[in-house]
């Protein structure tokens, strides 16, 4: 099983997606169709016996993206770079971890990363943010010094500290799609 990356620019006008992310294409061992949107772009899931250039898969898709159209108003955070490490201190202190050390720089690929020696980097896009964004990400970060993996612990921890966490979640995917970039 091959993923693609598909380009479907041809297929219409998507509104404020001011340039189409990329699609990957992941046949899976499953029966249905799904579709996520994620920081680095949108993958669709089909079954494995499914062609993906097959009329079903086109007509997926193309609905798929017609649902990501928002015409959400993003504001931006207004924060320093103080700010955030304020919230880094006051979200340490509410999950529980330690930071040694905060740094902000440019960062291409990611909105965060944190080692587990406590080394804690924030893009500097961060500022360019809504304010809840900005959390999610320095909650999400923080969260893996409890729970390394994606699993149901960390979805457990991130619900009890940020109950719409999976909406920020999208959110971010939908912020990063909208103004082009490629940040996971």
């Amino acid at each position: 099983m091959k993923h693609q990356t598909k380009d479907f620019r041809s297929l219409g006008d998507f509104g404020s997606l001011t340039s189409l992310p990329p699609i990957e294409i992941v046949p899976q061992d499953r029966r249905t169709l799904a579709m996520r949107v994620t920081p680095a772009g949108i993958q669709v899931l089909i079954p494995a016996d499914l062609n993906a250039d097959s009329p079903r898969v086109q007509a997926f898709i193309e609905a798929g993206l017609q649902k990501l159209q928002t015409s959400e108003v993003w504001e931006t955070s207004e924060v320093s770079a103080e700010d955030l490490k304020a919230l880094v201190s006051t979200w340490s202190e509410r999950i529980g971890v330690q930071i040694k050390r905060v740094q902000i720089r440019a960062m291409r690929n990611k909105w965060a990363s944190c080692s587990t020696n406590g080394t804690l980097t924030l893009s500097a896009d961060l500022v360019q943010l809504p304010s809840d964004l900005v959390d999610y990400v320095i909650c999400h970060e923080l969260v893996h010094l409890r729970v390394p993996a994606h699993g149901k612990g960390f979805r457990a921890l991130m619900g009890c500290h940020i109950p719409d966490w999976e909406d920020r979640q999208l959110r971010l995917a939908r912020w990063t799609a909208s103004t082009g970039k490629q940040k996971r």
